[in-house]
């Protein structure tokens, strides 16, 4: 057994038996990890010791000789532990740790079977994730604040930055803006000097940023831009579109294929932008974030969970290939498809398909926004109860809305997928070319599926349309759900008042 050093750094792998004193040994090097780095140590160690029982009791065959391994490392403001084990294999962290997750004690879980065993990951903010914007007294302004012809420096978005863009978005929106993430400056900074967050700034000659507008790597080769926002004083100046300049420089230097945007649905004019740069519309994401507040889009703080256009631009070209799309999905896929020029044509099934026996799935929770993912890069033929079970336990750890991400180009999709609508399972979206995935059929489920889009405003009558069809879907399969469960309750209670050989 491999005994934890004294104060164990980032960057440790440790490797102990698949029983209780290997599982403690481990807990210890997390906690004393933990405790270098003023995290949460006991946090860390339970964590550890929740995935370290959970490897134990699947280590079903050679228990003898199983072992579970550990590696520690700091990833910005986070301790990443990540658990690995050869045993039964796993969908995603188990219960209890999406528990802590769901809680605030971890910031985050993900996990499943990755072809050479299970790897569960668990992070724990250190004191540095909980740091917010300085507001102080910071002014938030308004719409109408005068404008400014004072000079400014447009150029790239660097770690020093990260303070300065978090008051630039206090600034415009006070606590409203959608994404959180956004006003944490020790997590922005992390994020820059990884090279993970990406972006261009419009400084004053303080330094102060005034416009932003950024990208993140989200798959192999697939940016996702946003995070647009100008300060009221400094607009009709065509700030974003000078920010947006460097994202050209960006894409040849690191091979991108295609670029993606998420606009709010109730803001027409980053809508319109978003749609403005060649995106097609691909998509529909119901309740994702929070409740936000826009000035002068809608009228204070919203009482619902924000939703979002999904476009997608393709920057290098496509190569052909066959989409396999189970019956629910295929009209708005199909619907998707016929408004663009991709190189992609609809397979039909025809007799048995040839899959795996077991699909592989991988899971993730984000306890900051209440979203789960589900992603199989392998279709097998029990693609439903897979789903069915990693869905189940977001759900429970308090998940508002999930993912499901499938690879749309596996023949056996359409057929073994064909179950998934009573999962209540809606299209959200199709996107080609997803990093490891491929062509990705994106399902989502939500929690409450009777979507009200009285506050929405749309940036064309497409919007429109394509909007209504994913939240009518959402609805009916829903509403089947419902009837089904209620249907069931029924038959039970007409087969208890039938009477027995008894009576």
């Amino acid at each position: 057994m491999t005994e934890p050093t004294a104060t164990p750094a980032p960057g440790i792998n440790v490797t102990a038996p698949a029983d209780s004193e290997g599982v403690a040994v481990l807990a210890d090097v997390a906690r004393s990890a933990a405790a270098r780095h003023a995290g949460g140590a006991e946090v860390a160690a339970l964590l550890v010791r929740l995935l370290g029982d959970d490897a134990v009791r699947r280590s079903s065959v050679d228990r003898a000789r199983a072992t579970v391994s550990l590696a520690v490392d700091v990833d910005g403001t986070e301790l990443v532990l990540s658990v690995r084990d050869a045993g039964e294999p796993v969908i995603g962290p188990p219960a209890e740790v999406l528990a802590l997750v769901d809680l605030g004690l971890a910031s985050g879980a993900d996990g499943g079977a990755d072809g050479t065993g299970n790897a569960v990951i668990a992070r724990v903010p250190l004191p540095a994730h909980s740091r917010v914007v300085e507001a102080g007294d910071l002014e938030v302004l308004t719409e109408d604040a005068p404008l400014t012809d004072a000079p400014v420096t447009v150029r790239a978005l660097t770690v020093g930055d990260a303070p300065a863009l978090t008051r630039c978005v206090y600034r415009c929106y006070g606590w409203s803006y959608p994404y959180a993430e956004m006003y944490y400056p020790d997590r922005l900074a992390a994020a820059i000097a990884e090279g993970s967050r990406n972006g261009g700034v419009a400084v004053d000659a303080d330094g102060e940023v005034v416009a932003h507008c950024g990208w993140v790597e989200v798959a192999e080769g697939v940016v996702m831009i946003g995070g647009g926002v100008t300060d009221p004083r400094y607009r009709r100046r065509g700030l974003l579109d000078q920010v947006l300049a460097g994202f050209g420089g960006y894409m040849a230097q690191n091979e991108t294929v295609a670029m993606l945007s998420e606009p709010v649905l109730t803001h027409i004019v980053t809508q319109r932008m978003a749609l403005r740069m060649g995106g097609d519309l691909v998509g529909i994401y119901l309740n994702v974030r929070g409740p936000i507040q826009q000035v002068d889009f809608t009228d204070g703080l919203l009482d619902r969970r924000s939703s979002l256009l999904a476009t997608h631009h393709a920057i290098a070209p496509m190569t052909p290939e066959t989409w396999w799309i189970p019956a629910v999905y295929e009209p708005l896929v199909r619907h998707v498809h016929a408004a663009t020029d991709w190189p992609r044509e609809h397979g039909e099934v025809r007799g048995a398909v040839d899959a795996p026996e077991a699909s592989v799935v991988t899971s993730s929770y984000d306890s900051l926004n209440q979203i789960g993912a589900i992603r199989v890069p392998t279709v097998g033929l029990d693609l439903v109860e897979a789903i069915d079970a990693a869905l189940g336990q977001l759900q429970r750890a308090g998940a508002e809305m999930v993912r499901v991400y499938l690879p749309a180009t596996q023949p056996a999709l359409a057929t073994v997928g064909a179950g998934l609508g009573a999962l209540r399972l809606g299209f959200a979206a199709i996107i080609p070319r997803y990093g490891a995935i491929g062509d990705a059929l994106i399902l989502q489920w939500v929690r409450d599926p009777a979507i009200d889009d009285s506050e929405w405003a749309y940036a064309d009558e497409r919007v429109e349309t394509f909007a209504h069809l994913v939240m009518a879907q959402a609805r009916e399969l829903g509403d089947a759900a419902t009837r089904e469960r209620r249907r069931q309750a029924r038959r039970q209670q007409l087969l208890a008042a039938l009477p027995t050989d008894e009576g």
